[in-house]
C-alpha cells in the first residue's frame, strides 16, 4: 500500500533529501493558505529569505523533529498609515506575461 511504500522509502534517504522533499510538499498547503487568506480578505506575505536556523531555535522546532522552510505572516493592512496603499498599481499587459499555445 502507499503508506508502506512511503515508510519503506523515506528511511533510505538522508535527512536533507527528506527535508527538501517535505519543504516542496509544504508549498502545496502554503499556496492554499494564501488563497484562503485572500478569500477571507486577510493579507498574506510569503517570506523565504530568512534565517531558518534562528527561526527553528526561537520556535523550538528541532526539538520537535521539525525545520522551517517558509514563513507566512497574516494580518490586516493599516491603510491609513500605508503610504503604498493609494499609489497607482503598475501591471504589465497580459500579452507580455502569458504565452498562448494553441
Amino acid at each position: 500500500n502507499y503508506r508502506k511504500m512511503l515508510l519503506d522509502s523515506y528511511p533510505q534517504k538522508d535527512e536533507e533529501e527528506n527535508f527538501n522533499h517535505a519543504a516542496k510538499q509544504a508549498y502545496i498547503a502554503f499556496s492554499q493558505a494564501i488563497a484562503a487568506a485572500a478569500f477571507e480578505e486577510v493579507d498574506a506575505t510569503p517570506i523565504e529569505g530568512f534565517d531558518p536556523a534562528a527561526v527553528d531555535k526561537i520556535l523550538g522546532l528541532r526539538e520537535k523533529g521539525l525545520r522551517s522552510a517558509v514563513l507566512l505572516p497574516l494580518g490586516y493592512r493599516n491603510e491609513s498609515e500605508d503610504w503604498l496603499a493609494n499609489l497607482v498599481k503598475v501591471r504589465k499587459p497580459m500579452k507580455d506575461l502569458v504565452t498562448v499555445i494553441e
